[in-house]
C-alpha cells in the first residue's frame, strides 16, 4: 500500500553508510535524533537571521538525511526502542517546525498573488502535520504501511532543498513555497480521503 516512490529511498545507501560509521563511534539512536535537531536549528538560523538560503538548503538536506540515521543505528545495534521511536516521531514535528519558523521569518514581510506569506507558510506547516498525524492514526487504527500520497517528510524537505539552491541563484522563493502549499494541501486531503474509505470498508465487512 504504501508508496512506491519515496527520496529516502535514493538516499538509503548514504544514510546506512553515516549510520555504520557512527554507531562505531558510539553515537545512540537518541543522539543521533538530537544532531539531526541542530541541524534543524541551523537552518533556522542560516535563513530567519543571515537569509542564506544556500546553506538552509543544506541544513535541511543533512536534517532530512539524519531522520533515517537514528533508526538506521538502532536496527544496526539492536538498540531499537519504543521510547526512541516516540523521541524520534516527536523531534521530527519540533524540527519541522523550526524550519518553517525558518521560512517564516525569512518571509515575514513577502506578500505573493496578493496572499501574505505568513498565511501561506502557517496553512503549509498545518497542512504538513495532518500529512503526518493521518498516517500515524491509521497505523494505529490498522496494521500496516500508510506511508501513501506525494508529499510525506522526506518529499517535503527534499522539495525545500532543491527549491532553496534554485532561488538561491534565480529568486521566486516565495513562488516555490506558494506551490508547496497546494502540494501539502492536495496530499493531506489525499491522505484523509484515502484513509475514510479504508475506514468504510472495514465497517461495512464488520457488519
Amino acid at each position: 500500500m504504501p508508496s512506491k516512490f519515496r527520496v529516502r529511498l535514493i538516499f538509503r545507501p548514504l544514510v546506512k553508510a553515516i549510520a555504520l560509521g557512527l554507531s562505531k563511534i558510539g553515537v545512540t539512536p537518541n543522539i543521533a535524533t538530537f544532531i539531526m535537531l541542530f541541524f534543524a536549528i541551523l537552518s533556522l538560523i542560516s535563513l530567519g537571521i543571515f537569509k542564506n538560503l544556500l546553506f538552509f538548503s543544506i541544513f535541511v538536506f543533512t536534517t532530512g538525511i539524519f531522520d533515517g540515521v537514528d533508526g538506521a543505528i538502532a536496527r544496526l545495534t539492536d538498540k531499537s526502542t519504543k521510547g526512541g521511536a516516540f523521541l524520534d516521531s516527536s523531534m521530527d514535528r519540533v524540527s519541522e517546525f523550526i524550519i518553517f519558523i525558518g521560512l517564516l521569518l525569512y518571509c515575514w514581510n513577502d506578500s505573493v498573488f496578493l496572499i501574505d506569506m505568513k498565511l501561506i507558510i502557517m496553512i503549509s506547516f498545518f497542512s504538513s502535520l495532518m500529512i503526518s498525524y493521518s498516517r500515524a492514526r491509521a497505523e494505529n487504527f490498522f496494521k500496516g504501511d500508510f506511508d501513501v500520497g506525494l508529499m510525506a517528510r522526506s518529499e517535503r524537505l527534499f522539495y525545500l532543498v532543491i527549491t532553496s539552491i534554485i532561488a538561491h541563484f534565480y529568486g521566486c522563493m516565495n513562488e516555490f513555497i506558494f506551490i508547496f502549499m497546494w502540494l501539502v494541501i492536495g496530499t493531506s486531503l489525499f491522505r484523509f480521503l484515502k484513509f475514510n474509505s479504508i475506514i468504510k470498508e472495514s465497517e461495512d465487512k464488520s457488519k
